[in-house]
């Protein structure tokens, strides 16, 4: 039986920039995906007339025409071909308010708030807007990015220990930011807490509110978002799956579908190969996983393989928050409906920490809404829009819900939803849903295969932030011969995040089959 240079778990993200980066260097690959179809989140599905987008809000770091971003420059290396739109926007953050409440006002809808605050793209731009909306602000937040243009250079030498040293030196900023919050950098900054609050608006991407996460990556996040706008691929994410899809078999990579790895078979003390569906067996030199560590470690190994130190860290790690979306197909333009924005952030409170609290509930007042036809007016049919409404929460929160009661239960979280979009934006949505779809965490889990149905892996605290998680990348995995990818790994969440560590667990093995000879 032929026996490959590496074998990739998994075609979500990770995998299939894995696969497609080994393929490319000419490496035999095969892929392995349990589902008919690659992308794992990055997919889309049709309802009636409506084609949705299970999971992307926005890419950051797409360009423009004229100017590049890392994602971009990514899929070039990749060799993926990928239509993309962007938008000159970043987010609005809308803070419900009552009448009478302490620094309430009325915004252009008519509505009673605490904040509203539409951010532009360009960061002198969003730094004087920040300034409008609390006075005494722009310094700090110019000196926040002017900070994180000196980190991308550190950011970018984290990977390759012998440039650290030097970056170490010249960039002394690293070491004073390295272990401190985005409420320590930007508290040192002198920054109002108001205005601290709308920087910190895209902390839910992360996963942990400002007082946890580290203010290095957030920096480097909400950077690229700003210089370089909201991006979408113009077939959905799928069409980002299939580009990457199509040049791994153009570099002579196999992929299998329908393909569940079962088992992996060891031999020597380490990885020699996988069983597929219970019964068939496929051998490699190396393995990427694209799959989250509970689920390989309790269903692949036997208890003896497992190294302890993989056990350590699953005990020591807090699974990440889980997503409930709701998907809607609307017989009624975006202008109609009275949709100003692609992206709405609704929050009981402008603190980070506090909308954190907030959703350790379902019903906490916290959503997320994007219309997609503001990026790509046709992505409905004419006189038609669509809506996908966010919710995040932590923990088991279905444990109380029993099954007879699952479908009541979804109901009225989509119902709770969609009331918290329509009261604080004061638009009318349930009249003109044509088609509605709901997922809650259980949806996701099915779907993706991960604990509780969390799409981020493990939460980025300020002890397992982004750096020592780079810095201890390779002692981390289990073998020298295995590696993860995805959402687990050092960046968390993201689509980016996770083609960034696909290509990076590739170019390690790329590496080490050229020094054995092949």
């Amino acid at each position: 039986m032929k026996t490959y240079d590496v074998v990739v778990i998994g075609a979500g993200n990770g995998g299939l920039a894995a696969a497609a980066t080994c393929a490319r260097e000419g490496l035999s690959t095969l892929l392995l995906e349990r589902h008919n179809i690659p992308g794992g989140s990055a997919s889309s599905f049709v309802r009636g007339r409506f084609e949705f987008e299970p999971s992307l809000h926005e890419l950051c770091g797409v360009g423009a025409p004229d100017k590049k971003g890392q994602v971009e420059d990514m899929f070039k290396r990749m060799g993926g071909n990928v239509k993309w739109y962007t938008h000159d926007s970043t987010f609005r953050l809308v803070v419900p308010a009552n009448e009478g409440d302490e620094g309430a006002f009325l915004n252009e809808d008519g509505k009673w708030v605490t904040v509203d605050a539409r951010m532009p793209v360009g960061l002198k731009e969003f730094a004087e807007k920040l300034d409008e909306l609390v006075p005494g602000s722009y310094e700090s937040c110019m000196e926040a990015f002017r900070l994180s243009e000196r980190l991308f250079v550190a950011f970018n030498a984290l990977d390759d220990p012998k440039k650290l040293p030097g970056s170490f030196k010249d960039i002394p900023d690293i070491l004073r930011m390295v272990s401190h919050t985005m409420k320590e950098g930007l508290d040192a900054l002198g920054m109002p807490k108001k205005a601290q609050d709308i920087f910190n608006t895209y902390w839910c991407y992360m996963g942990s509110p400002a007082s946890q996460f580290d203010f290095l990556y957030y920096m480097t996040v909400l950077h690229s978002y700003v210089e370089f706008g909201t991006g979408v691929p113009e077939l959905r994410s799928h069409e980002m799956s299939l580009a990457l899809d199509e040049v791994i078999r153009k570099n002579g990579g196999d992929i299998w579908y329908n393909s569940e790895v079962t088992k992996v078979i060891m031999k020597d003390g380490k990885p020699a190969g996988v069983v597929i569906n219970g019964n068939k067996e496929v051998y490699g030199k190396y393995f990427i996983c694209n799959s989250s560590p509970n689920k390989v470690w309790n269903d692949l190994f036997e208890v003896k393989d497992i190294p302890e130190k993989q056990l350590k860290m699953l005990n020591a790690r807090k699974t990440a928050c889980a997503l409930t979306t709701v998907y809607l197909g609307m017989n009624k333009t975006k202008e109609e409906l009275g949709i100003k924005d692609y992206s709405i952030f609704i929050a009981p409170d402008s603190d980070s920490d506090k909308q954190y609290e907030a959703v350790q509930d379902f019903f906490s007042g916290y959503c997320i809404i994007n219309c997609l036809n503001e990026i790509i007016p046709d992505c409905t049919p004419e006189g038609t829009s669509q809506l996908f409404l966010t919710t995040m929460t932590f923990g088991d929160v279905m444990k109380d819900v029993k099954p007879e009661d699952y479908k009541k239960f979804k109901t009225k979280v989509a119902r709770n939803m969609i009331e918290t979009c329509e009261k604080a934006l004061g638009i009318s949505i349930t009249p003109y849903i044509e088609e509605i779809e709901i997922a809650l965490p259980p949806t996701f889990c099915r779907y993706l295969n991960t604990p509780e149905g969390t799409p981020y892996g493990y939460m980025l605290e300020k002890w397992d932030s982004m750096i020592p998680r780079t810095v201890q990348y390779l002692n981390d995995q289990p073998f020298d011969n295995f590696y993860f990818c995805g959402a687990s790994q050092e960046r968390g969440d993201g689509y980016g995040c996770a083609y960034y560590t696909g290509e990076k667990a590739a170019g390690i093995v790329v590496k080490a089959l050229k020094k054995e000879g092949k």
